[in-house]
């Protein structure tokens, strides 16, 4: 390990803050940093000081102009594993079968039920993956949660999602508990155009993501330093797609589940590395068309190439993106997403003597979008399946 004292003169008091914030997200071998004034000190594995000062510099230049074409080549996407040669079965679009078959049916814009073979594959993402779980992670400290679509305003600006993904934010809200209000909407409902004028001021978002509860959960403990707190997490998610929605790769409602690690870096870490030993299981079992790539998540535009850059620079999120045979396009099915303590210092979430915040991760699975590429790389009839598929999935539904 060693010491190196990089110097925050040049930069405006805001930078600075800026520059404090982010160089925790610089590299994977800063062991610690902590800052003043002028200056940030690092804590750096030996032998990594020029790559951290080459970060450092990317950073400050990033803070201080727009992106150069050398920043532009360091946030490109890297591919860490390529399955793209692999041949599918199915190169149709199966989504004209799906809704003729009445597998799946529209109920509002980006919003479905399920049921026949789509819900059944559907299942079997749900409990292959609590499954794995249990067979990996039921060793630590661990809760299952199924959370609610409503969480409080409140939290979701804490959390700083406001500033990220205001494009994506659904809010809930009633009515004014009011009697002239009530009485004048059960007389003319939505025909009079006033229906936001009669609305109380909203307390609740719909979540965009499963994990979000958890932090809240854990607010101002000190967890145990000897292993991670793990939780397995379930819930309906919604994200404001616009006209993005496509078919079942882009939705306004989905359902996610994640594991989510905190504790000690190392020890979420290696999680996270266990984790993504489920999307080689699948590779194998399924000879899925398959990348996996860094990623950066959806920023909104005024924050996206900062953000970007961070989250690139520092492997922050992985995505495993399965093909769409008939189109050729790939997306996300789940991620790996490193949060480092994010979410831990606004939560005041600590481990051992409470000395350390605790660094976090969620492991995140998109299960209407494991289903869909899953069928529309197999095909929708289960006997044209190869043995090692119908195996695996006879083994946790009825096909």
């Amino acid at each position: 390990m060693k010491d190196i004292t990089y110097c925050l003169e040049d930069l405006s008091a805001s930078d600075r803050a800026f520059f404090l914030e982010m160089s925790s997200y610089l590299s994977e071998h800063i062991i610690d940093l902590r800052g003043d004034r002028d200056n940030i000190i690092f804590t750096i594995d030996s032998g990594q000081e020029q790559s951290v000062l080459e970060k450092a510099d990317l950073l400050k230049q990033m803070i201080t102009t727009k992106l150069s074409a050398t920043e532009d080549d360091a946030a490109k996407t890297t591919i860490l594993a390529d399955c793209s040669a692999v041949s599918t079965i199915n190169k149709q679009n199966i989504f004209p079968s799906l809704m003729a078959a009445g597998d799946i049916i529209p109920i509002a814009a980006g919003a479905y039920a399920y049921r026949g073979l789509f819900l059944k594959v559907y299942e079997y993402f749900i409990r292959k993956i609590d499954h794995f779980s249990s067979l990996h992670f039921s060793q630590y400290d661990h809760s299952t949660l199924y959370v609610p679509a409503l969480f409080p305003v409140h939290d979701y600006q804490k959390g700083g999602y406001f500033d990220t993904f205001p494009h994506h934010i659904m809010f809930q809200t009633t009515l004014k508990n009011d009697l002239s209000v009530l009485d004048s909407f059960a007389q003319s409902g939505l025909q009079d155009g006033v229906i936001l004028e009669q609305m109380k001021r909203t307390e609740n978002v719909l979540r965009t993501a499963a994990c979000a509860p958890v932090y809240p959960i854990l607010e101002n403990q000190v967890l145990p330093e000897e292993e991670p707190t793990v939780f397995f997490v379930t819930g309906k998610c919604y994200r404001n797609e616009g006209r993005n929605i496509k078919e079942l790769s882009r939705l306004n409602e989905f359902l996610m589940k994640e594991y989510v690690f905190i504790g000690k870096p190392d020890d979420v870490i290696n999680c996270i590395d266990q984790a993504k030993e489920l999307w080689m299981e699948w590779v194998r079992i399924f000879s899925l068309n398959c990348l996996v790539e860094t990623a950066n998540d959806s920023f909104f535009a005024s924050n996206y190439k900062k953000l970007r850059l961070f989250q690139m620079l520092g492997s922050s999120k992985n995505e495993f993106k399965l093909q769409l045979p008939y189109s050729n396009d790939y997306i996300a099915c789940s991620s790996a997403n490193f949060h480092r303590t994010h979410f831990t210092k606004k939560y005041n979430i600590r481990y051992g003597e409470g000395n350390s915040y605790c660094h976090s991760t969620c492991f995140a699975f998109g299960i209407d979008r494991l289903a869909y590429a899953f069928l529309s790389q197999k095909g929708l009839n289960p006997d044209e399946w190869d043995q090692d598929t119908q195996s695996e999935l006879e083994r946790y539904i009825d096909l």
